[in-house]
């Protein structure tokens, strides 16, 4: 009898939690019109909101570009009718030399070759009594070197004579002294050159004595001539001392860009950080090895790095700036009215409004903007986006 009652209260027991399992069980089921409803309703969307700054803004244009040294120029001297007989070259600087004004290029048969500074290639002997736009030349580099060539007047008188042997004889050679004799040999040659222009004796500087070019210091890029050849042709190519770096810009782009702005140059894998200046751009695209949908331009380098020559390095040009710290917001953050206008959208105790703003100058993701009779202001929520929204459910 016993065992039967504990049989019954164990059955009675089971039904009980079984029908509450049941129970449990359908209410995670079932569910009221309204919250099926509710639960199949699209979530709402949820604005991404951002604070107004006051800051800087400057237009950057970036490129890239090869760090190298100037411009390539042939150094070639020329002949000297006050010499006779074969020339020989007998000294020869090293590649990668810097020479200044006023340095001996190399000699030739003994004799030196002083490199100046001009546009004019030497061309002919120059002495006493010489006029012309080459001697003025020559004189202008004297007085740069500080030899006191006397009135710079392109007539070769006492004074530039005595510069002329200053100059030989601070390089540890003696100046070529002509006599009457000698130039009476030369001056058929010299009078078909410059037509009443007559040498006489006196201290002379030879053409083949000097070399002017139009940009100083120089480096030694390549030596052509040998030693115990004759001084014909291209002897040596130098460059332009200075670094600059050349790059590309688009159409857009090189409207923007003008000589003389600033350039941020580096290349953080290389440690490469310098600043230098736009020196050109060029006029029209596919030059200096720009391809036609490109404008060449390059930058002077101020204080170069060792490892810049030869080196990809990022041109970073300023080319538009507010000057001063002024209104602004993401440039997502700006969107087109229907009438064409520009507007921000602004969150105020939980609503949004439309703002009518003016943009201006944009960099670095974010625009200037004037708010017509105010109404925004630095820590102002705008929206710049809409957080992605889930399923239906959020299941």
């Amino acid at each position: 009898m016993t065992l039967t009652r504990r049989k019954l209260a164990m059955v009675v027991l089971a039904a009980v939690v079984v029908s509450s399992l049941a129970t449990a069980l359908a209410a995670t089921l079932i569910r009221s019109p309204a919250e099926v409803a509710a639960r199949a309703a699209p979530p709402v969307p949820t604005p991404i909101l951002v604070p107004v700054e006051q800051r800087v803004i400057t237009t950057k244009v970036l490129s890239r570009g090869t760090g190298r040294f100037g411009s390539p120029q042939e150094l070639t001297v020329s002949r000297s009718a006050l010499k006779t007989g074969p020339q020989v070259v007998t000294q020869l600087p090293e590649p990668g030399a810097e020479l200044a004004e006023g340095a001996v290029v190399m000699t030739v048969s003994g004799r030196p070759v002083f490199l100046l500074g001009g546009a004019q290639p030497a061309y002919r002997d120059l002495g006493p009594g010489v006029r012309g736009q080459d001697v003025e030349q020559l004189e202008i580099a004297l007085r740069r070197l500080g030899l006191g060539p006397g009135q710079v007047d392109g007539l070769y008188d006492q004074a530039t004579g005595q510069a002329i042997s200053a100059l030989f004889r601070r390089a540890g050679f003696a100046p070529m002294v002509a006599t009457d004799a000698q130039l009476d040999a030369v001056r058929p040659v010299e009078a078909t050159l410059v037509a009443g222009s007559r040498a006489s004796g006196g201290v002379q500087l030879a053409a083949d004595e000097a070399v002017f070019v139009p940009t100083l210091p120089v480096r030694v890029s390549e030596v052509k001539a040998t030693l115990g050849g004759e001084p014909t042709g291209a002897l040596l190519t130098v460059t332009d001392s200075r670094v600059t770096v050349d790059g590309s810009l688009t159409l857009d782009e090189a409207r923007l860009v003008r000589p003389g702005m600033e350039v941020a140059i580096d290349e953080p894998t290389l440690g490469i950080t310098a600043r230098g200046t736009v020196e050109r751009v060029a006029e029209r695209p596919g030059t200096d090895g720009a391809d036609g949908f490109h404008v060449f331009f390059s930058t002077v380098v101020a204080e170069p790095p060792p490892t810049l020559v030869g080196a990809s390095v990022r041109l970073t040009v300023p080319v538009r700036s507010t000057g001063e710290a002024v209104l602004a917001v993401p440039v997502s953050a700006v969107s087109m009215a229907p009438d064409g206008s520009s507007r921000v959208q602004r969150a105020v105790n939980g609503a949004l409004e439309f703002l009518p703003v003016e943009p201006g100058v944009s960099g670095d993701g974010f625009v200037a903007v004037t708010v017509p009779g105010g109404g925004l202001k630095p820590g102002d929520q705008v929206v710049v986006g809409i957080e992605p929204m889930g399923p239906p459910g959020g299941r």
